[in-house]
């Protein structure tokens, strides 16, 4: 998956190797970050942009209509902060939404010897400062530490599918999959809104915590450039 909330935090927090290095969704920030980048056109793929087809999640009539409720539940949620830990990595995601939609995100990664900060706007590429560098490089959408779900509702990822969400004494559990890796929201009755976010299958399990901002927090300067 690539970088996102719900897509691979390893993707996220890991320096770019080679193109075949785009971590599977099991960390994908929690679930969210991971997977996800849609071309219009190739001018802006070449330029390094590039934003989701809103194509709405398919899937469970229930999982939907509970998925819906949830995008209700963001429309006047200025941001929110997705954290957590994968093995040595630790992660902090800023999504920052308007009317629940998704228009820029914050990725910082640290582990003992180095940090990964990932940054992009809607309408502009994701740039990325690596471990030991002073500057930020514009990724291709095609990188696998692009944000992909940049435009689309919150907690939503590109091509996720919807299963039957299941009843809890505190709200609800709904399963999802994006590319093929399997994910689940644990969402509050009262609020309805995601509180904890599990990526991966049983036993390799990553949590991220859900929480919300209730003012629009400044993302760090993408300047200079590389």
């Amino acid at each position: 998956m690539p970088c996102t909330p719900l897509g691979s935090t390893v993707t996220c927090g890991r320096s770019r190797r080679t193109p075949s290095e785009r971590v599977a969704s099991s960390l994908r920030q929690g679930f969210v970050v991971a997977a996800v980048v849609t071309l219009l056109g190739s001018d802006a793929a070449s330029a390094g942009h590039a934003t989701p087809r809103v194509t709405p999640p398919t899937g469970d009539r229930t999982g939907l209509a509970l998925l819906e409720r949830v995008h209700h539940a963001y429309a006047d949620v200025p941001a929110v902060a997705v954290t957590g830990q994968a093995g040595t990595l630790s992660f902090r995601f800023i999504v920052v939404l308007r009317s629940g939609i998704v228009v820029a995100e914050q990725f910082e990664g640290r582990e003992p010897s180095k940090v990964t900060m990932l940054v992009a706007r809607r309408g502009g590429p994701t740039f990325a400062r690596e471990p030991g560098s002073s500057c930020w490089q514009a990724l291709r959408s095609s990188d696998p530490q692009a944000f992909e779900n940049i435009g689309l509702q919150f907690p939503d990822q590109p091509r996720m599918r919807v299963r039957a969400p299941r009843t809890t004494s505190t709200g609800w559990l709904l399963p999802v999959v994006v590319d093929g890796d399997p994910g689940t929201f644990t969402i509050d009755r009262g609020s309805v809104r995601v509180r904890l976010i599990s990526v991966g299958p049983p036993g390799h399990l990553a949590l991220e915590h859900v929480s919300v901002l209730h003012d629009v927090p400044r993302l760090t300067s993408v300047a200079p450039h590389c």
